[in-house]
């Protein structure tokens, strides 16, 4: 089995010629590909970088991008990606946790710097240990112990599933992918590196088209025919005004990192005819995805299957035993992959996550998902929930515990309880804080310099004290109830016609907030407050813009709700728009803009599967 950027090296070879990235109107040909990353190696081995050092590629998705993971890999080193947006605190916690010896700045012409202390990676010595060569990248996980969790991906794992994917579902050079995956994630690898392994052509949509109107005219001009996302993403994408005319360019979309219901996919075909739709699902201790589904027309009612093992692939449902559960009786879902991950980064030191199962007489290393599933008579596999505190918004997986240690951790909270409810998109934070509500503010501001947006709780809910049961502990059930009520009061007012959204413009603004990411707050205690801060994320922004557009009749590029993303700004920004003659835009500058975008990690995109 060949390495990954074996893989790439030998399409830079074989598709020289052709184009590899477009990216604002732009294009890169494989042969640039190829000798822009020959370059920057040879700038990283002159700094002695090397087999066993970790290097964090900064940036966002991009053609720089995508060239210093390669140049990264030629350099026998391994690659960590980090999304620029990401809030300086956890950047800075990845770099330690990952052990990065450098770092490759892509928004700066790829500017190369060395971490003073940093230490390469465990490996090496004697037969049996891990080999460095085959360590392919770190990604990061929510961790359960307030602090995110790295693992080590392998060359083997990750070619293993491009090939796959690659070969599965014949992509090829007539095949234009869509590039809407960011950083910081392990899906990113099949985003960009499928499509380029397989000679197609990957198109990078610029800030233009991350709304719903948007994409879609991308989708359509640059005749896209394959792409991956998040089910909630898709429903954002939906959730705009109708689209009369389909797509029909697009063949594949592979939907990952959440339930995709079967509703979902019913619209999807009316926008995307001709489109085959994939539903893949695996952590990232497995490597990518270990299951994949072509879901049929109609699809089934409800929530869609992953189906079956990719080959070499083998999944046990289990009960509390351990012991194989019969066919339709549900269990917590075992994974043993060909090639997994091999294990937690921790203190420099490679923790397996993996338990050894003895089936059939047979010794096996699975990984205990933390899922909840069935099989069918068919093997086909369904999954039915989670059998811990771990869930996923907008495809991140998040470990509650990790967001209830942060805001634990601020010295105006005395106890915190945290949970997730469903909301119009996707699920969203709720944190019943027993502590001083004055400081929410404070509280706010401590949060958004340590989580990614997909992890900011949307409301705090204060009580003076959190109900406890007769042996002590906090009343879980109470308390998420109190939950439930206050989103489902939110979502209320956010279904109410049209008609009854009347009144002061920013009364109007307010109440469009608070039913996007408002999460069950009942107003908007700071409206200096940032829509990130309040649990807004890239996926829910799409709906903000849509919704602003529609409410206040005015037209105007996604990019602005980066550029003033608090709210007294929004409501700035739309009165200066009303002035505008000709219904113009008013204009920030590109710093401004990059400044803005600082603030948020988007498509949480789209980590996990």
């Amino acid at each position: 089995m060949q390495k990954a950027d074996t893989l790439l090296q030998q399409a830079c070879e074989k598709f020289a010629d052709t184009t590899a990235i477009r990216c604002a109107s732009q294009s890169v040909r494989f042969s640039e590909l190829s000798a822009h990353a020959r370059a920057l190696a040879d700038d990283l081995r002159a700094r002695d970088i090397g087999a066993g050092d970790v290097v964090a590629v900064l940036g966002r998705r991009s053609a720089s991008v995508i060239t210093a993971v390669f140049a990264v890999w030629k350099a026998g080193a391994t690659v960590m990606l980090v999304d620029d947006a990401l809030p300086e605190v956890r950047r800075e916690t990845m770099l330690t946790a990952g052990r990065a010896r450098a770092t490759v700045d892509c928004e700066n012409g790829h500017r190369i710097e060395l971490r003073p202390g940093s230490e390469p990676l465990p490996g090496g010595g004697t037969a049996g240990t891990l080999h460095h060569d085959d360590y392919a990248y770190i990604a990061f996980t929510s961790g359960s112990t307030g602090k995110p969790k790295a693992i080590v991906g392998s060359h083997q794992g990750l070619s293993r599933f491009l090939e796959w994917q690659s070969a599965e579902f014949g992509i090829g050079p007539q095949d234009r992918f869509a590039h809407l995956t960011h950083l910081s994630f392990d899906v990113w690898f099949r985003d960009a590196l499928t499509p380029l392994i397989s000679g197609a052509t990957l198109c990078i949509p610029d800030g233009r088209h991350l709304d719903g109107t948007g994409v879609r005219d991308f989708l359509r001009t640059e005749e896209i025919t394959a792409f991956h996302l998040v089910p909630s993403l898709g429903k954002v994408w939906l959730s705009g005004p109708a689209e009369s005319e389909p797509i029909p360019s697009v063949r594949l979309s592979f939907f990952a990192g959440e339930p995709l219901d079967g509703a979902l996919v019913n619209r999807w075909h009316d926008l995307f005819p001709n489109c085959q739709v994939v539903n893949l699902y695996g952590p990232t201790e497995t490597t990518l995805a270990q299951h994949f589904h072509r879901v049929p027309r109609p699809p089934a009612a409800g929530i869609q299957p992953v189906g079956h093992n990719l080959p070499r692939s083998l999944s046990h449902v289990l009960d509390e035993s351990g012991v194989p559960c019969a066919d339709g009786v549900a269990g917590q879902i075992h994974i043993a992959a060909d090639h997994p991950s091999y294990g937690y980064l921790v203190d420099g030191r490679i923790v397996s996550p993996f338990v050894e199962l003895h089936l059939g007489g047979e010794r096996v290393l699975a990984y205990p998902t933390g899922d909840l599933g069935r099989c069918g008579a068919d093997g086909v596999l369904e999954i039915l929930g989670r059998a811990d505190d771990q869930v996923k918004i907008a495809g991140v997986r998040i470990e509650l515990q990790e967001v209830r240690s942060a805001v634990q951790s601020h010295p105006s909270v005395r106890d915190v309880f945290v949970c997730a409810q469903e909301d119009r998109f996707t699920k969203t934070i709720v944190a019943i804080v027993e502590g001083d509500a004055t400081a929410e503010r404070a509280l706010r501001d401590h949060l958004s310099e340590r989580l990614m947006s997909a992890m900011l709780p949307s409301a705090f809910l204060y009580l003076p004290e959190l109900p406890k049961l007769p042996n002590g502990k906090t009343d879980r059930t109470a308390l998420s109830e109190i939950a439930r009520r206050h989103v489902q009061a939110r979502r209320a007012d956010s279904d109410r016609p049209a008609g009854a959204r009347t009144g002061p413009a920013a009364d109007r603004l307010e109440r469009i907030w608070l039913s996007v990411a408002g999460g069950g707050a009942s107003s908007l205690a700071d409206r200096e407050s940032n829509f990130f801060d309040i649990g807004g994320t890239s996926v829910t922004i799409v709906a903000l813009h849509a919704e602003i557009q529609s409410a206040f009749d005015v037209h105007f590029p996604l990019v602005r709700l980066f550029e003033y993303a608090s709210f007294n700004a929004q409501c700035r920004f739309l009165d200066s728009l009303s002035r505008e003659p000709h219904g113009g835009v008013p204009g920030r500058t590109a710093a401004t803009a990059r400044a803005a975008r600082s603030r948020v990690l988007s498509s949480r995109h789209t980590r996990r599967r």
